[in-house]
């Protein structure tokens, strides 16, 4: 179980190594106005092009350290509204702030989510976190209360500012969907595009304890974009983590994601293709992604499965697939 950072020399650290982390990605800072008109205030965000959000960072003395992030690129001058915040006590422990580090036994740090959100409209809170956000679920000691938060990302991972844009879209997706008077929550084929909100699991079962799973999104994300650089189209729903559609809509392969390749994780991965693939018309490519190969004979039951496997590695914080234009030959 995760265990809530309370000491304060802890949380300065790891808050200097959070803005540090971020502002390292920002090639430009331009002054803004956050906030809205009437109720904003001057501000030198720094904006990302390769991750495509805006961070700004400031310590608010005897109340916490403020993180507020939005998306896409703003304008010098303007007014700009947040999409998120990532807040931190400046020590102990704060509910009522939106963020937290957490420990696990192995001394990794985490940034963590409590679910709060802010944006001024009805309907934006914690109840639409809970409901709606897919992501890293966990339990942590929350000071002798178990707490069930989404886990943003691993402080110190090459791709934690990977996945904290990742964390800060998906937000900004799912208070737009929010704004909406009748959100679609089904995925149309035909938009062919790939849907970060719909990437992780939903509140749920929180036991295990692992980082790898922070970075399932950033794995399908690449996955998509080598999939586009050939010309293929790309989609997902709430059962299939990547799915290849043709011209006509039909699936032509169905992609399942693994961080991990331990046994319980190979078979929950495989049983997901068989369950969601072979009652499908267009009989789709079955393909297991892993980042190293499964041992004995599990390469060849999957064969016998005809279920394929792509194998992944990174490089930097981004995952290449040596072996993708060889599994596409078998897409008819």
């Amino acid at each position: 179980m995760l265990k809530v950072v309370s000491d304060e020399s802890a949380i300065r650290r790891y808050q200097r190594q959070f803005a540090r982390a971020l502002k390292a990605t920002g090639g430009q800072t331009i002054p803004v106005k956050l906030g809205h008109p009437g109720a904003s205030e001057k501000a030198k965000v720094a904006w990302s092009e390769d991750l495509g959000i805006w961070f700004f960072s400031r310590k608010i003395p005897g109340s916490r350290y403020w993180n507020g992030f939005g998306v896409g690129r703003p304008e010098s001058g303007d007014n700009v509204a947040i999409t998120c915040e990532i807040n931190f006590p400046l020590c102990g422990i704060d509910r009522r702030t939106g963020g937290a580090f957490a420990q696990d036994r192995s001394g990794r740090i985490f940034v963590v989510h409590r679910g709060k959100l802010g944006g001024g409209r009805r309907g934006i809170g914690k109840s639409l976190f809970e409901s709606r956000y897919r992501g890293v679920w966990k339990v942590m000691d929350d000071a002798g209360e178990e707490t069930t938060v989404a886990v943003i990302g691993v402080l110190h991972s090459p791709r934690f500012a990977r996945q904290i844009a990742l964390f800060v879209r998906k937000i900004a997706l799912l208070k737009e969907a929010a704004a909406t008077p009748s959100p679609q929550t089904e995925l149309s084929l035909e938009e062919r595009r790939v849907r970060e909100e719909m990437i992780g699991e939903e509140l749920g079962d929180a036991a295990s304890e692992t980082g790898a799973e922070c970075d399932q999104g950033l794995i399908l994300k690449d996955l998509s974009e080598a999939l586009k650089k050939v010309g293929l189209s790309t989609t997902n729903d709430d059962r299939r983590d990547l799915v290849i559609v043709d011209r006509k809509g039909r699936m032509r392969a169905v992609f399942e994601v693994l961080t991990e390749a331990t046994l319980p994780e190979f078979h929950a991965g495989a049983a997901q293709l068989l369950l969601n693939g072979p009652n499908l018309q267009e009989n789709p490519l079955l393909v297991l992604v892993l980042p190293e190969p499964p041992e004995g004979e599990l390469e060849e039951r999957l064969k016998r499965l005809n279920i394929h496997l792509l194998l992944y590695r990174w490089e930097e914080d981004r995952a290449v697939f040596p072996r993708l234009d060889p599994l596409l030959s078998h897409i008819h």
